[in-house]
């Protein structure tokens, strides 16, 4: 080897000794270090503290914080789930720990009984084990206006239904824009948690000792009597409108959190208000109950270091480390029972009344199936507020619930049932990736064929040359093809293979073959073809309503003679923002205190709940969509306006046309093709929306705003079906490949009689 190969070999030797001192060396030399990682929902500065006392506690110990959002806290551990990548150590909702417990994912914290030191000790407990520990908790409580109250007579909180009934009644003055009671409404995971309040002080349940359904009941009946006339002198709305309308004053009586009291001497320092606990049924009936609720930290089974995480859980669970929490905006409190001992609590007379509260308060049932029974409460619920009849609604929710916790199909698995279901996970996989593979060498096929020599005097070097042509084309495109392949082809294959399967996120091992039984049963999904037409009437809305006023609009951009590049800028701002940030700002419009409603004061109409009202609901979103994209699409047809060549108008006025015949000869079908696009681009994003949805109603009320890609995303992370998410997957793209072509198809044939 001559000295040019030695020399290049040489510092390729040295550069691989670097390479392993590098990354290997440091593990020699030093301690490895334990990571922890710690999922939760509140602001570092809140969390920090603790931890580095933990650390300095632990030496050789580093707790990684990590900050979730609690709307998609949910969703984030169930894909961290899938990918087998979950924390350490997470905060949880204390009503998800059935599914949680059930699924056997939750490293064992012990069997002790902590009932008598800690609020939420069922939430934490399965089969007489712990998988967690209570960390904070929650409940309401009633919040009076005492100068509304006292205006109209009464003196003192209300105690009973019908003394609440009575101060409700009282002190609704609605054209004055003053409201008796705030009742929540189009909020799923809210309103429960309002009404069950009334059902448990009855003596009423959901399930009983045995987890049998038991909602159906005299008690409930009772409560859902009371509620309807309650509802008579209400302002139904969402949570934080209704606070907000308590806050100034315009609502005398609100179930509520200890939240506000963060809120409430800051912003409405004059606003003269008091608490009490949720009425009963009488004075010798009953009793005041509320929900109960919080967060809970568990561990997880796939963690490396399970013991060290549960020390660092029962090192958070401590006062000294939750209170600083509580303190901070007074969302909760710790789940330690010592606070009905300290001074804070026993001095404050509001706060005294969330611990009294709190010892009534009743958590929901810890059952795998909760999302599913809380599901059908808020449904029954909502229906019955909205006029519906009511035995007929608890008889529908008893034979829901009973499909739920008794499916007609549930057989316990054998272990040979087990590996049987383990095999085909893997086979899914695996057939996944053998039809990509012939997929991809069926192109590479075509491509091959498709370049053969076509006569036989072709030399061999041009032989060659063809043949070797897609291939050297296939090498070049292979870095895109890779992550095409790997990133969406594989997902989009495996799920289209899931579609056929009963597939539960929580045991991804676990499936079952259906067939077309997911496809089939979406014909007989109410809540399907629901959430179907109100995408069509989405569609059928915005659609030509957006590409209408977007041509007129880029009709009058066109016709500009100066700052022309201000408004084509001020109109095409919106469709910059994020579509959840538009959501936001037309949540505020729509609020009772908004500037819809206040536009309906100057005429003296009354306000409006836009987003809980049913025949409201969907046109309110369908306004913001159409107010977001008409500037972007505007621009688009402006483009095409100037392609048009100016010698055809030139002519046409030769011949005497005037703007309108120019309009509908020249201009129109010259920009035929842009208008395909558009009404292509803007069917598909308007048959996918989703985050307007998920951001102003979540599809309430009544299913009324539900679309299908929002009801995707309920099945598929909401209930956990990713079986049957996947069929819904594949009939709303089935759905916009035949739109995308027959609107092509008809357009092209539009343009070509023009």
């Amino acid at each position: 080897m001559d000295k040019k190969n030695k020399i290049p070999f040489r510092w390729c030797r040295i550069f691989s000794a670097l390479i392993f001192i590098a990354f290997f060396l440091p593990r020699f030399l030093f301690a490895e270090t334990i990571e922890l990682v710690f999922w939760n929902y509140w602001d570092p500065k809140l969390i920090l503290p603790a931890i580095e006392r933990f650390e300095a506690e632990h030496p050789g110990v580093k707790i990684k914080n990590e900050q979730v959002s609690w709307g998609s806290a949910l969703d984030k551990i169930l894909v961290s789930m899938a990918n087998g990548k979950e924390p350490d150590i997470c905060e949880m909702g204390s009503t998800w720990m059935g599914k949680f417990m059930n699924a056997g994912v939750l490293y064992p914290l012990g069997s002790a009984d902590i009932s008598d030191k800690y609020f939420m000790s069922e939430a934490v407990t399965w089969d007489d084990t712990l998988y967690g520990m209570p960390w904070l908790v929650s409940t309401r409580v009633l919040f009076y206006n005492k100068d509304l109250l006292e205006k109209a007579g009464i003196y003192s909180p209300p105690e009973t239904w019908q003394e609440l009934l009575y101060a409700a009644q009282k002190t609704n003055e609605p054209r004055k824009g003053i409201f008796g009671f705030g009742m929540n409404a189009g909020e799923p995971h809210v309103l429960y948690k309002k009404f069950m309040p009334f059902v448990w002080g009855n003596g009423g349940e959901i399930l009983d000792e045995e987890n049998s359904f038991v909602f159906n009941s005299k008690e409930t009946a009772e409560a859902l009597d009371f509620y309807k006339e309650l509802q008579k002198y209400s302002y139904s709305e969402k949570q934080d409108f209704l606070d907000e309308l308590f806050k100034r004053g315009k609502l005398a009586l609100n179930i509520s959190g200890s939240w506000n009291f963060s809120r409430y001497p800051k912003e409405a320092p004059n606003l003269n208000y008091d608490v009490a606990l949720i009425p009963k049924p009488s004075h010798d009936k009953g009793y005041n109950a509320s929900f109960l609720g919080g967060e809970v930290l568990t561990v997880f089974k796939t963690s490396k270091h399970p013991e060290l995480a549960v020390e660092f859980v029962h090192h958070m669970t401590q006062i000294a480390n939750s209170m600083p929490i509580t303190e901070e905006a007074w969302l909760n409190f710790p789940a330690d029972k010592a606070i009905l001992n300290m001074p804070v609590f026993r001095e404050e007379p509001k706060l005294n009344v969330f611990l009294k509260q709190m010892e009534t308060a009743v958590h929901p049932p810890i059952v795998s199936e909760w999302v599913e029974l809380e599901r059908i409460l808020n449904k029954t619920v909502e229906r019955v507020m909205y006029g519906e009849e009511l035995h007929q609604e608890l008889f529908a929710a008893e034979h829901a619930a009973g499909s739920v916790l008794n499916p007609s199909n549930a057989q316990p698995l054998s272990i040979g049932d087990k590996e049987t279901a383990l095999r085909t996970s893997s086979e899914v996989a695996l057939l996944s990736i053998i039809v990509i593979f012939l997929i991809i060498n069926a192109l590479l096929l075509y491509f091959i064929i498709k370049n053969r020599p076509h006569y036989l005097g072709i030399g061999k070097l041009q032989k060659k040359n063809r043949i070797l042509y897609p291939l050297h084309t296939m090498i070049f495109l292979s870095p895109w093809l890779i992550i095409f392949a790997v990133f969406w082809f594989y997902p989009a294959v495996f799920s289209f293979l899931m579609s056929f399967y009963k597939y539960d996120i929580f045991m991804p091992d676990l499936l079952s073959f259906t067939g077309f039984s997911n496809y089939f049963s979406l014909l007989k999904d109410r809540e399907f073809l629901q959430a179907l037409f109100n995408t069509v009437v989405f569609v059928g809305g915005t659609v030509p309503a957006t590409t209408l006023l977007a041509l007129v609009l880029a009709f009058m951009l066109s016709r500009l003679k100066s700052a022309a590049s201000f408004f084509k800028s001020v109109f095409f701002f919106p469709s910059v923002i994020s579509i959840v940030v538009v959501a936001t700002i037309f949540k505020a419009f729509y609020s009772p205190f908004g500037l819809f409603n206040a536009l309906l004061s100057i005429f003296g109409i009354e306000a409006r709940a836009w987003l809980v009202e049913a025949k409201l609901a969907l046109p309110a979103i369908m306004l913001m969509n159409i107010w977001t994209y008409t500037g972007y699409y505007s621009i688009l047809f402006l483009a095409a306006f100037t392609s048009v060549p100016q010698e055809l108008y030139e002519s046409a006025e030769l011949d005497g046309a005037g703007e309108w015949q120019k309009l509908r000869w020249i201009t129109l079908p010259s920009i035929m093709p842009m208008t395909v696009l558009i009404l292509i681009m803007n069917s598909i994003r308007s048959w996918q929306v989703f985050s307007e949805i998920f951001t102003l109603t979540g599809g309430g009320p009544l299913g009324n705003t539900n679309t299908i890609v929002h009801y995707l995303y309920q099945v598929g992370f909401r209930y956990h079906n990713m079986g049957y998410a996947s069929a819904i997957g594949y009939v709303v793209a089935v759905t916009l490949m035949a739109l995308a072509y027959l609107q092509s198809r008809l357009l092209r044939k539009k343009e070509a009689l023009l």
